[in-house]
Parts: C-alpha cells; sequence; structure tokens
C-alpha cells in the first residue's frame, strides 16, 4: 500500500522500534505489539485538529498530560474519555513535545499505547 504518513520525523524519533502503520480515522495510527501509540492526522478539512494524538489511559492521563503538554481540548477518539492527548502542529515547540513523547515510547514507558 502507497501512502504518504504525515509527521514522517516521528518514524525517525522512534527508529530502531518496529512499529505496524494502519489507516485510522482518516489519519495514521503507529502500533506496537497490537497497542495505538499515536494517531497523526494532517488533513485540509478543520485543520484545527491536525497533529499528533498520544494513547493512553485514564489512569494515566493527568500525569501523562501534565509532564508533555496540557491541552484544552479533549478527544474521544475511541469511546474512551481522558485517553488521547492532542499535540497541535500549530504549537511552536511542537517537534519537542512530539520528541518527548517518542522517548517515553522508546523507554518502554507503560503509560502511552492502549
Amino acid at each position: 500500500m502507497d501512502y504518504k504518513i504525515p509527521y514522517d520525523f516521528v518514524l525517525q524519533y522512534l527508529y530502531p522500534t518496529r512499529l505496524t502503520t494502519r489507516k485510522f480515522l482518516k489519519g495514521y495510527a503507529l502500533l506496537l505489539n497490537k497497542k495505538v501509540l499515536l494517531y497523526l492526522r494532517d488533513m485540509d478539512k478543520q485543520p484545527e485538529y491536525n497533529g499528533v494524538y498520544i494513547a493512553t489511559l485514564p489512569s494515566y492521563f493527568d500525569a501523562l498530560q501534565n509532564e508533555i503538554h496540557s491541552s484544552k481540548m479533549e478527544f474521544d477518539l475511541d469511546g474512551s474519555e481522558h485517553s488521547w492527548i492532542f499535540l497541535s502542529e500549530d504549537l511552536p515547540d511542537f517537534n519537542e513535545k512530539v520528541k518527548k513523547a517518542c522517548e517515553l515510547i522508546k523507554n518502554g514507558d507503560e503509560r502511552i499505547g492502549k
């Protein structure tokens, strides 16, 4: 399948982690061992929702949000409240925040993924 993943620098940050990529909600999900870690969205329609979404569980949401980024926007992408941390592409430190999330993933942080 031939497609262009948005924010492909994320794959560089996660190297050498062996991820699976799947189309998900008109964006792309990055999975490891069948767990969704990140959702990448870059669309012309509703660009205010473009960015990287970090999958977590409600029990980890507050601590992880405090560590990476506190967003006023909350998302329910899969029916579970307080489980997606949104990093808008418009943030001045977007790349640094994404890199932080990727470092946590590479270090096996159990708070990321579902």
